[in-house]
């Protein structure tokens, strides 16, 4: 009968440390999914924000076209276009216009269909720019020294979602004046 207490005592004894290891090995479970949790919510709120970066870009893009277009309708236009009007979206260089602190929505342009104030692009005239060098004249044998073309600078500015912001430039060169 003694043996068989000893062997009722060693058994408890083991349960009991079982029951430690099992909990220990829980706890280390349970550190683990809610580390994998937090990695999967971080990638989350990278891919929703590289989501939005792109629809920003792509609205900027949009913009930025529809000013190439603006531009383009301004030099082939037989009038004199007059940048002088002030806030309107068309400035000169003259007018320092800091494109990273300006009032989108009140100073620049926005005809895109479908966009919000957010999405608009300003027109700045950069002026005439000499181009050294030798050039045939059009429709002629004779040459011309140099020549001049015209300069404006294109920016575009989207927004989307909360942290998502966009400014693309282009430069728009042509030989027709404004």
């Amino acid at each position: 009968m003694s043996t068989h207490i000893q062997i009722q005592a060693g058994l408890t004894s083991q349960r009991g440390v079982s029951l430690v290891i099992a909990m220990v090995m829980l706890l280390v479970l349970t550190l683990i999914g809610v580390s994998s949790m937090n990695t999967a919510i971080v990638e989350l709120k990278m891919a929703g924000s590289m989501q939005q970066q792109g629809v920003a870009l792509n609205r900027a893009d949009e913009a930025l076209r529809m000013g190439e277009e603006d531009v383009l309708a301004i030099v082939t236009n037989p009038a004199a276009f007059k940048f002088a009007t002030g806030g309107d979206g068309y400035y000169v260089n003259a007018d320092n216009i800091n494109v990273y602190n300006i009032d989108w929505p009140a100073q620049g342009l926005n005809t895109i269909p479908g966009a919000n104030a957010d999405d608009a692009y300003v027109v700045e005239y950069l002026g005439v720019k000499g181009i050294p060098g030798e050039t045939k004249k059009v429709s002629t044998d004779g040459r011309i020294i140099g020549g001049a073309v015209h300069t404006f600078r294109i920016t575009s500015r989207s927004e989307a979602g909360k942290s998502a912001l966009r400014l693309v430039q282009s430069l728009y060169v042509t030989t027709a004046p404004p």
